[in-house]
């Protein structure tokens, strides 16, 4: 998902274009697929003047002003940016034809042109993967701009008093999980900075606002604000030490727990609620504690044993949990015998681990071996160890998201339970084991 310091960076990029005006008539020479483009937005706002573009949290808005006749009248687009979605603004000229080396061959989701008034200069505006909405209200978006400004994580004026005095009244029944996400009460924040933020300020992610006190509630708002803007000024997100991690970067323990959080309370059905989605939350058990006084229990991180990890010792997979055991020196030589990919030009270093998400139905989830650098050739299939199902396929490596066992690997039909709709397969499920995991080394990750 991009979050707010992405979007933040895009309508920077943006700014450039602010005071040109859309045009239609230009042509260049493009790598895209004969897929159209959005065209109807960009001759509807041919000869319009781009009067501003401002960002709210994950939103970015382009204001565009019309004169006919002496009228003027105002309209706006906005983009929002999904998982995967980016921006990019660049002049046109000789060496700057088509889209960016890693969108090539991708129609983008919107394309608008800008010259200026005193230059022949063209600036092309691209976004791919971007949800694009026009006409949206300008009114509405000046209104967001003007109320959410100060509680946006990423900006100029941002006042952490209004997002702890919001958090206290609008988030007060919800889980902090929600209310960080909640785009009214904490503009900008992603699940990555949530996550960060929470094991940063201590916070178990399951404990209701209403828990927190004033002290702990303005630890979480301070280490959100200073992770968002680490990312904004960086252009990367900081160092994850329990996000998609199974160390804790902090204690260095076996101890990080996943599991989905949120959109729901104790008087609604779990999956979504005002808005709010679960969303795949990882904390460290040791370093955010929570208590049966907090209101969750502590059974479902019974099976996550305390280890300190060090350099020379290697975690591994237990053989009846399926989760990161706690013997680091037997396990060390067992993985350094069992591992044994390696690309044969860059060796074992650059080996990393890939899902096949695009691929044809028997490959489909499957898990590979390649290569870290670009052009590299090396594949190797990572998962031979595994069964074959009923259904004549290799099975697929996931990994449970559920309270009670949130974390542990299991193996499943890739094509899922014949009993449950749209799915076609046999239902084959067992938990992972030693001799399925070992293989896989310090590559597997929770978000694989």
């Amino acid at each position: 998902m991009v979050e707010g310091p992405g979007a933040t960076r895009n309508g920077r990029k943006l700014q450039v274009a602010v005071g040109k005006t859309v045009t239609v008539s230009y042509d260049e020479p493009t790598n895209e697929k004969s897929t159209p483009l959005p065209l109807d937005v960009a001759h509807t706002l041919a000869g319009q003047l781009l009067e501003a573009s401002f960002t709210v949290g994950k939103e970015l808005f382009l204001i565009f002003k019309e004169s006919n006749d002496g009228a003027e009248s105002e309209s706006a687009l906005r983009l929002h940016f999904g998982m995967n979605g980016s921006l990019n603004v660049r002049r046109a000229g000789n060496t700057s034809f088509g889209s960016p080396a890693w969108k090539q061959n991708q129609t983008p989701s919107l394309r608008l042109c800008f010259v200026g008034h005193q230059s022949s200069h063209l600036t092309i505006l691209e976004a791919w993967d971007t949800t694009v909405t026009f006409p949206v209200s300008v009114d509405t978006a000046r209104n967001k701009l003007l109320k959410l400004s100060s509680k946006d994580a990423c900006s100029a004026l941002f006042n952490a008093q209004e997002v702890f005095a919001s958090l206290r009244e609008e988030g007060q029944s919800l889980s902090i999980s929600d209310a960080l996400l909640h785009q009214e009460i904490f503009p900008g924040v992603g699940n990555i900075i949530k996550i960060e933020s929470l094991h940063r300020a201590q916070i178990d992610p399951r404990r209701k606002v209403s828990s927190l006190s004033d002290v702990e509630l303005r630890r979480i708002v301070r280490h959100a604000r200073k992770f968002s803007m680490d990312w904004l000024n960086t252009g990367r997100a900081g160092t994850k030490l329990v996000y998609n991690q199974t160390v804790c970067g902090t204690c260095q323990g076996m101890t990080v727990k996943m599991q989905k959080i949120g959109g729901g309370s104790d008087d609604s059905a779990p999956g979504k609620r005002n808005g709010l989605m679960s969303r795949v939350t990882f904390w460290c058990t040791s370093c955010q504690p929570m208590t049966i006084e907090d209101g969750v229990s502590n059974q479902s991180t019974l099976n996550f044993p305390t280890y300190t990890a060090d350099k020379e010792n290697i975690p591994h997979f237990s053989s009846t949990q399926g989760v990161l055991s706690s013997n680091p020196k037997s396990a060390a030589g067992h993985m350094a015998g069992t591992f044994v990919a390696q690309c044969p030009q860059h060796g074992q270093k650059s080996i990393k681990l890939c899902r096949a998400r695009n691929s044809t139905k028997q490959n489909t989830l499957r898990i590979f071996f390649t290569c870290k650098y670009r052009g590299c050739q090396y594949f190797s299939w990572a998962d031979t160890q595994f069964p074959s199902c009923k259904c004549g396929l290799k099975t697929v490596l996931r990994v449970s998201k559920t309270e009670r066992s949130g974390g542990r690997w299991f193996l499943s039909c890739a094509q899922g339970d014949k009993r449950s709709a749209n799915n076609n397969g046999c239902g084959h499920f067992e938990w992972a084991r030693a001799e399925h995991l070992a293989p896989l080394g310090s590559l597997l990750s929770p978000l694989l």
